[in-house]
């Protein structure tokens, strides 16, 4: 067992009361022993509870280690360097606000954090119920990062009830009009040819392919051959492998270099000098003065996503199909589109039908009675 002490400073007024006084700020030793052999040195902290603690962690080695909050948030943000950027932003961002809340709190060490700190961080944060469910997830990563570095006794986000029923915004495929609004609106933006050029390609790309914005900044041309698209998604890692219209072929063909790329450019909206993150928030940039120009309401790149989705599988495409060429899985397919499946929704219309009116369709064959 060890004993905890404070020594006293030289400018201690209570120098000379001893280790039996404690009632002061000099630094907390410890002395005891330590697996058979002595023991004596610094807790490196002036503070009794976060002493008592660093004892109680020597004394038991499977106790979780005293890890301060602001370099558990600076491993987690180290751990995830090989995700896309906009996702550690996203780590990054709800991490920010936690430490804050922290610091303010005095919530030195990880294990000073508990689930009531939590709600009380949450009901600061006053988010909207999806946004506030996503940072719960994040925090939950969090702290399951430290637990398996034995920095966390627990997981106390893990604790905190999540809400049901929560229902995002619903995304809305394009209509076709909508869809001539916005590449009419291309030939508006900018100053002259080279940023309409750019603008139109973009915006095709996202029409056909269903890429992502990241995915169209950073497309090298050697990804485009012989009609066909290729390559591996930022975000998922997915393949894409597709073939693209006339129409996208020779407005890549028309693209201008990207300036600063010298006279040879190996992408075609990027010069490769820039960071990716710069080519992004200017492709960014690009289309939200499109949407704007077009007029046409909550407008954005993702809903091209929507759109081609719902195109195949109203064509009759499977979910897999959708999953193969938007480069996801059919979970995230069935979660998201399945709903605007007609060959799902004629299924379901004939099982209906034949549950309440015995009746088929032609083509359908009738299924066994259950006994």
């Amino acid at each position: 067992m060890l004993t905890l002490w404070r020594r006293h400073l030289k400018k201690c007024p209570h120098r000379a009361k001893g280790r039996e006084h404690v009632k002061c700020s000099c630094p907390i030793w410890a002395d005891g022993q330590l697996n058979g052999k002595r023991y004596r040195g610094s807790l490196g902290t002036r503070d009794w509870a976060r002493a008592g603690r660093k004892a109680a962690a020597l004394e038991n080695p499977e106790a979780p280690q005293l890890k301060p909050v602001s370099e558990a948030i600076a491993a987690f943000e180290q751990h995830v360097q090989s995700l896309e950027p906009s996702t550690q932003r996203k780590y990054k961002n709800v991490l920010r606000h936690f430490g804050a809340y922290c610091e303010g709190a005095h919530l030195g060490d990880l294990a000073d954090v508990a689930v009531d700190h939590l709600d009380a961080y949450r009901a600061k944060r006053e988010l909207a119920r999806t946004t506030a469910q996503k940072e719960l997830e994040t925090l939950r990563q969090f702290f399951a990062f430290c637990r398996e570095r034995n920095w966390a006794k627990d997981n106390p986000a893990k604790k905190i009830r999540t809400a049901k029923n929560i229902r995002p915004e619903e995304v809305l495929p394009y209509e076709p009009g909508e869809i001539t609004r916005i590449i009419a609106a291309c030939d508006q933006v900018g100053r002259g040819s080279y940023e309409r050029s750019r603008a139109r390609a973009m915006v095709l790309l996202l029409r056909h392919t269903g890429l992502r914005v990241g995915d169209v900044a950073a497309l090298a041309r050697d990804r485009v051959q012989s009609g066909q698209i290729l390559l591996r998604t930022q975000k998922t890692g997915g393949t894409v492998y597709l073939p693209i219209p006339d129409e996208i072929k020779a407005a890549l063909d028309a693209l201008p270099i990207p300036r600063g790329a010298g006279s040879v450019a190996r992408y075609f909206f990027w010069n490769g000098v820039t960071s990716k993150r710069a080519v992004v928030g200017i492709a960014e940039r690009t289309l939200a003065a499109v949407f704007k120009r077009s007029g046409v309401a909550k407008a954005h790149a993702h809903r091209f996503r929507h759109t081609l989705a719902t195109d195949i599988l109203a064509k009759g495409g499977t979910e897999q199909d959708v999953a193969d060429i938007l480069g996801i899985s059919p979970a995230i397919v069935r979660k998201h589109y399945a709903k605007w499946s007609q060959a799902r929704q004629q299924r379901i219309t004939n099982l209906m039908k034949a549950v309440n009116f015995g009746t088929f369709t032609a083509h359908e064959e009738k299924p066994s009675v259950i006994q």
